[in-house]
């Protein structure tokens, strides 16, 4: 787990020591199962987070 809020797919990818469109993919695919939340920084930074429970 990140000790930051946010991550962005490299560091995933990284982390998982994975390919990068593969963690992408598994991001969008935990976005859609309502796992993890999207926000873009800028057009070519996308951040990726767990929502919290409310």
């Amino acid at each position: 787990m990140s000790e930051f809020p946010a991550v962005t797919a490299r560091w995933v990818a990284d982390t998982l020591e994975i390919e990068r469109p593969s963690a992408h993919r598994r991001l969008e695919a935990l976005l859609e199962d309502g796992e993890v939340e999207r926000g873009k920084l800028s057009p070519r930074v996308v951040i990726w987070w767990i929502p919290e429970n409310e």
